[in-house]
């Protein structure tokens, strides 16, 4: 179950993106526009992006450089346009997944999205680049073991990897 905390961050998140994302003041130079979207909205305002891409970090623990080329805030070496990482394309699979898996879910349960639950990045990942999930009950015999399990390929790529934690 999604902790109180995440909830209200990624909704303080996606309501403050909504806001920076309005257009520019008069006499305002518009945002530079964003580079090799591949999944979201190649229109997307630059604060919107950073929006979603900081809920990404806090969902998975991870960085602006597990995906992209980047160094520190504001050096011009940092490439996030860059299609070098592997990460970044497992990135938009799962984006794609989500996606896909949020509109069959409505679909099939026929309610208004206001009362589906959607699956976002954390449901899995909760503040881990690689997914832990308990075992099922009685699958470990010593509390040190661990079982390493790829995920089911009708789900994702075979690149993602979900640990299975005997703790």
């Amino acid at each position: 179950m999604l902790s109180i905390r995440f909830v209200i961050t990624v909704g303080c998140v996606l309501i403050s993106s909504y806001a920076f994302a309005q257009a520019p003041a008069a006499g305002a130079k518009p945002p530079v526009p964003m580079k090799n979207l591949q999944v979201l909205p190649k229109d997307m305002p630059q604060p919107q992006v950073v929006a979603i891409m900081r809920a990404f970090n806090f969902a998975l623990g991870v960085e602006c450089g597990h995906c992209h080329i980047w160094t520190k805030p504001g050096d011009p070496s940092n490439d996030m346009a860059a299609d070098t990482k592997v990460t970044k394309d497992v990135s938009r699979e799962m984006m794609r997944m989500t996606t896909d898996l949020n509109a069959r879910l409505a679909t099939a349960i026929k309610k208004p999205a206001d009362q589906i639950a959607r699956v976002e990045c954390a449901t899995c990942h909760r503040g881990a680049a690689v997914p832990v999930v308990p075992p099922p009950a009685g699958a470990c015999p010593s509390a040190s073991e661990a079982v390493t399990t790829i995920i089911p390929r009708a789900l994702i790529t075979d690149l993602h990897i979900m640990r299975v934690s005997c703790k």
